[in-house]
């Protein structure tokens, strides 16, 4: 579509969408009354309600807008990333800057060459992790289909309806606790999970669980650099899916506070990603880049 003599992207609204969304939630929150017994560990009603809240944000379109101009500011002028500009927009109607492109990441996954998927790879978990820092806003939707090769070379980022606002930056007790994770200290990762109430008083977790639980997820952090992979990735959900595993036990008694949804969203989806595509990737450097608290092995 053209608007002021312009080739723009419009993304609409579509008719009833406000009333079938109300009723997805009503049926979330049911199902998290059900389910709420099952995982002692959960406090599953406030997490329900912060879900049901950012949900209901990304129908609006105004909001989208502002989160976009946002993102097109703090990244104005960078050398591997792309936001288009927002060019107009309603509540229910955005039309952005047009991106020309005939590929994503997920185009990547299925054929693209080794080199591409990690360079692609990096720039891809690096906007995701620096977004808060530069932006104060995290994009939340880290599906491959949103980050656009362009014919430069760089990357453009769509799809700003989920966001998580974060004008500190990421909080730096994730930084601090994975310090101490990958130092093998799980003491302290217990104490700092309790303090920051993933960890329920009612609930006991030892040090050598947790370690059990959560060292494979540490692992691309202990290394200078980290070879991605679906078997490894395949590996790590079946241990904390298989009810015959001692971390099926572990994650039952692991909380997620409501304001870590979608960082817990974005972290494993980009894990996700960064092994659909096999990418080779510095991951300890970029974390120490864009994580407050965060101190690599070397």
């Amino acid at each position: 579509m053209w608007h002021d003599g312009r080739e723009v992207a419009v993304k609409v609204q579509y008719p009833g969408a406000g009333e079938a969304l109300t009723s997805d939630l009503k049926q979330i929150g049911r199902a998290a009354r059900l389910f709420a017994g099952w995982i002692p560990g959960l406090d599953i009603k406030p997490l329900v309600a912060e879900l049901q809240a950012r949900v209901a944000e990304e129908l609006d379109y105004s909001l989208e807008a502002a989160a976009q101009s946002r993102f097109a500011m703090a990244f104005e002028g960078d050398p591997d990333i792309v936001v288009p500009a927002v060019v107009a927009h309603t509540d229910t109607v955005l039309v952005s800057q047009w991106l020309e492109s005939d590929r994503s990441l997920a185009r990547l996954i299925a054929d693209g060459t080794q080199e591409d998927r990690n360079h692609y790879g990096e720039v891809y978990v690096r906007f995701l992790f620096s977004g808060p820092a530069r932006a104060g806003l995290l994009h939340a939707d880290p599906h491959p289909g949103n980050f656009r090769i362009l014919p430069d070379g760089r990357v453009g980022v769509v799809d700003y309806g989920a966001v998580a606002r974060l004008p500190e930056g990421l909080p730096s007790i994730i930084g601090t606790l994975m310090t101490y994770a990958v130092a093998d200290d799980y003491e302290r990762v217990v104490a700092g999970l309790r303090e920051q109430g993933f960890i329920k008083d009612s609930i006991d977790v030892s040090a050598d669980e947790l370690r059990d639980y959560l060292s494979p997820f540490i692992e691309p952090a202990m290394h200078e650099r980290f070879q991605f992979s679906r078997g490894w990735m395949r590996t790590q959900f079946a241990r904390i899916n298989d009810p015959r595993e001692p971390g099926y036990t572990t994650m039952l008694k692991v909380n997620l506070p409501p304001e870590f949804l979608l960082i817990h969203r974005v972290w494993l989806g980009g894990i996700g990603v960064l092994s659909q595509l096999g990418a080779d990737a510095p991951f300890a450097a970029i974390l120490e880049e864009s994580l407050p608290g965060f101190a690599s092995p070397s």
